[in-house]
């Protein structure tokens, strides 16, 4: 019985090790991301103070979309058990699509003609609506898992249980906004610029409402 115990100790040992060798190489990938996007940044002589205002408002909305992202998934990570099925898959799915989002942000905002800006923006949308439909996807697995408790992880505070469930739905809808954007219908010229802009500025107010303070004396 007790070899039969150090040996279901033994196989059970690399769980851990796993999760922080995911949670390292999640640091490394999004500190790149943002690294990238700066140096994209650097790389575009502006020719008129326009041009600066236009090259750090288009920045910053890349490095809202990172950080947002960052900050939603190291909470969601905190207490997703590494157990949890398809944990390990859907993270690093995740951290794929934050991988290219600077490369695509830039052929988004570098192109030329209009045409390849619709495609451009097409692609851009899928990626950024699949980070955030992601990350509901990994706030659903905390959720599921509270209510399967299969792990024998400590129960989660239901103050916390409830801000998941509704940065899964928030998640959810700000995803499913840039994937609807990428529909053909979308890519319209009003007089202030493409429709398809205006949706992702509206994401943003999801964003806003996702991260609002909460009252005192509950889990952020």
């Amino acid at each position: 019985m007790a070899a039969a115990d150090d040996g279901e100790k033994t196989s059970a040992a690399p769980a851990p090790r796993i999760r922080v060798r995911i949670e390292s190489l999640s640091d490394l990938v999004f500190g790149l991301a943002l690294s990238i996007g700066s140096i994209i940044l650097v790389g575009k002589q502006p020719a008129t103070g326009q041009d600066i205002a236009v090259n750090v408002l288009l920045f910053g909305f890349g490095f809202l979309i990172i950080v947002m992202t960052w900050l939603g998934y190291s909470r969601t990570m905190a207490v997703l058990p590494v157990e949890a099925p398809f944990a390990l898959v859907a993270n690093l799915v995740l951290l794929f699509i934050v991988a290219i989002e600077p490369y695509l942000f830039y052929v988004l905002t570098s192109v030329q003609t209009a045409g390849l800006a619709d495609a451009a923006s097409v692609v851009y949308a899928l990626d950024v609506g699949g980070m955030f439909l992601m990350q509901a996807v990994l706030a659903r697995m905390v959720v599921k898992g509270e209510k399967a408790r299969l792990h024998g992880q400590p129960a989660l505070h239901p103050v916390v249980l409830e801000r998941f469930r509704r940065v899964l739905k928030l998640n959810a809808v700000i995803g499913l906004v840039f994937v609807v954007s990428a529909l053909p219908v979308f890519w319209v010229n009003t007089p202030v610029g493409f429709l398809r802009f205006y949706l992702w500025s509206s994401s943003l107010l999801f964003l806003a409402v996702r991260f609002q303070r909460r009252p005192a004396g509950k889990e952020n």
